[in-house]
């Protein structure tokens, strides 16, 4: 410069910085809300961290589904549902049909389109069809729904040899009635020698039955013919403490006892046996078939009587009129041949003691 003064070189002015804006602060958004099972979600991922990593989710094998069923355990699992719900349909359907029969019968059962209108009996040997239109007594507009049968089987039991009774309902308005009649197992002749009397199978009295001996006959070869029609045991010589009773049941000692001989004998030895004579209890005593008379005495030591007897008979077969077991430890018999008591034990006689017990005989 000319002057030789340096000019001031003119110094930059220095901007201010710029201010930054700054934005106002944002209100806080309101939290998402987690979907349903995300919160233990997030916990078991949390929880699969602290723990070394993440596990990956388990995969159905090939051909099953999530709920670990194979398909075949799927389908018999559906299977038993439906069948469960056929049964119950079933079920409702019914008990709907019952309920609708009860009330059917309900408004049937008086009605008189069934009104009994006739009564059918079958007739037995010893109950007429008259005696049972008799006892019956249907009372009047009875229906086959509505007929009381235990009231008219109860007064048809009021004749004796009616064991049970039967009803057949053939509508529209017929009641059959069918007997079923007592089975006769003896025939009890009085100690009086004229009159006998059925005894059922059941232990009870039936009726009387006159005895009525043809010329020449005895009063019990009478009683034995009506026995043998009736294809029952024979009773006779009864004490007069028995008092039969139509329909009543047979208490007397005399009785038990026979009826205790015939359930231990045996079967066999039973057939044998014509009849029984029982003047009492202690002293029984039964004819068999061959005409052999058999003192029995009380019913003890059955079996063993029965054992004794069939020694003698073995022994001598056709020869014997008598047979005395009373005392089973003292037996005796009586030939045909004699009228001697011979003493022995039913097997070999010869071998028993000289001075035998005495008996009765």
């Amino acid at each position: 410069m000319a002057d030789g003064k340096r000019r001031a070189t003119p110094r930059k002015r220095e901007k201010a910085p710029a201010q930054k804006k700054v934005a106002a602060p944002k209100a806080p958004k309101a939290p998402r809300r987690a979907p349903a099972g995300a919160a233990a979600t997030g916990a078991r991922r949390t929880r699969e961290r602290a723990g070394g990593g993440l596990r990956l989710p388990s995969v159905a094998p090939r051909g099953e589904k999530a709920d670990g069923l194979q398909p075949r355990q799927r389908r018999l699992q559906h299977q038993r549902g439906q069948a469960l719900r056929t049964a119950g349909i079933v079920a409702a359907c019914v008990a709907a049909l019952a309920l609708v029969g009860v009330v059917a019968l309900f408004v049937l059962r008086n009605t008189s389109a069934f009104e009994i209108t006739s009564i059918e009996v079958e007739p037995t040997e010893h109950v007429s069809a008259e005696s049972v239109q008799s006892l019956a007594q249907v009372p009047a507009g009875s229906t086959l729904l509505n007929v009381d049968t235990n009231a008219i089987e109860e007064a048809l039991r009021k004749n004796p040899w009616v064991a049970s009774v039967d009803f057949d309902r053939r509508f529209p308005s017929t009641l059959g009635i069918r007997i079923q009649e007592q089975r006769v197992d003896a025939l009890v002749l009085m100690s009086s020698g004229a009159v006998a009397w059925y005894l059922s199978d059941q232990g009870t009295w039936i009726e009387p039955v006159m005895v009525e001996p043809a010329e020449g006959q005895s009063t019990n070869d009478a009683a034995l013919a009506i026995a043998r029609d009736n294809g029952c045991l024979l009773v006779t010589d009864v004490p007069a403490t028995v008092e039969p009773s139509a329909g009543a049941e047979a208490t007397d000692a005399t009785l038990d006892a026979v009826a205790q001989f015939r359930e231990g004998f045996s079967s066999d030895f039973n057939a044998q046996i014509v009849c029984f004579r029982a003047p009492s209890a202690e002293g029984i005593s039964c004819v068999l078939e061959n005409g052999v008379e058999v003192s029995l005495g009380a019913p003890t030591d059955i079996a063993e009587k029965e054992r004794i007897v069939e020694g003698y008979l073995a022994e001598h077969e056709g020869g014997l009129l008598l047979i005395n077991v009373r005392v089973v430890s003292s037996p005796a018999y009586r030939e045909l041949s004699s009228d001697n008591l011979t003493f022995g034990s039913g097997v070999n006689p010869e071998e028993e003691p000289e001075e035998p017990a005495e008996t009765d005989e």
